[in-house]
């Protein structure tokens, strides 16, 4: 009878943790802390470590709002990722692609670069957001979040991150429908890819160019090498958690290596994450890019 009763309360332990962690979980953080939040989830699901990423999430999913600098709330919902998870077999690919083009909206946020509301703005200027018309949406935009964002005066600094946020929402369901679209070679799984050096990197883009006309996996294969290289030379760390902003942040400005560094990544997140066709003219500038990179001492 005791034997029995102890493990009644051993098993009424285990499920009521998710529950205690969910209580446990504040609701309102700054916008460095939901940064890391996301960091976790999206090293959760890169390594698919579906239970780290189920942690991660809880967390994320019962947050109601992020506290500016400024003291200011913004609220927050992430229904999706909810909803993403609640499948018994969730794919943690298109979890991990959602996640990644958050933190590029909020590190992009945050730099404030120049650059970046020109390459949005061509963007939007091309197929096929120029052609887009009310009807072709399934629900109406809802603009109510924009209009109370702008009408309480924040900052130029955080109205740029909202306007961030929701194109790098825009530039991944254009990037979803793309994929659906387009036959696209399997990739290598990440063990793979740690196994390679700089030199069969660029190898294999060189081969899946050549052999398959693949040629946007070709760039994936390049940008990669370019990683390893700066790794094997000691320039540069190659931290898969990092995303491509922070990996040109990490390098001193105003250096050759920086000048170098930043149109071998605007290119790759052009091709990458944009809808852009890449054909064999891109592969061959992107390679004379990443050999240019490669003369730097």
């Amino acid at each position: 009878m005791w034997r029995m009763l102890a493990c009644l309360l051993l098993v009424s332990g285990v499920l009521a943790q998710p529950l205690i962690a969910q209580a446990q979980a504040p609701e309102v953080v700054s916008v460095n802390e939901y940064t890391q939040l996301l960091r976790e989830a999206f090293t959760a699901a890169q390594r698919t470590d579906e239970i780290g990423l189920r942690e991660a999430s809880d967390k994320i999913v019962a947050l109601k709002h992020i506290r500016t600098r400024s003291e200011d709330l913004i609220e927050v919902n992430h229904q999706w990722l909810k909803d993403a998870l609640a499948s018994t077999t969730p794919n943690l690919s298109i979890i991990r692609d959602r996640l990644a083009a958050m933190l590029e909206a909020l590190t992009a946020g945050r730099e404030s670069v120049p650059q970046d509301l020109e390459t949005l703005q061509v963007i939007l200027n091309t197929d096929p957001f120029n052609k887009l018309k009310p009807q072709d949406a399934a629900t109406p935009p809802d603009f109510s979040f924009l209009r109370w964002l702008f009408s309480e005066g924040l900052t130029s600094c955080f109205t740029v991150i909202a306007v961030v946020f929701v194109l790098g929402l825009i530039l991944y369901i254009a990037r979803t429908v793309q994929r659906s679209n387009v036959k696209i070679a399997r990739r290598k799984a990440p063990a793979e890819e740690q196994k390679l050096t700089s030199v069969q990197a660029i190898e294999r883009a060189d081969k899946v160019a050549a052999e398959e006309a693949n040629f946007r996996d070709a760039v994936r294969y390049l940008y990669l090498s370019t990683l390893l290289w700066l790794e094997e030379r000691g320039m540069l760390r190659y931290d898969r958690t990092l995303t491509n902003r922070e990996v040109l942040a990490a390098v001193p400005s105003n250096t050759p290596l920086h000048q170098r560094l930043a149109p071998v990544i605007q290119t790759f997140d052009r091709v990458w994450y944009g809808i852009a066709e890449v054909d064999q003219t891109t592969f061959d500038h992107y390679r004379q890019q990443v050999t240019s990179l490669r003369e730097v001492r």
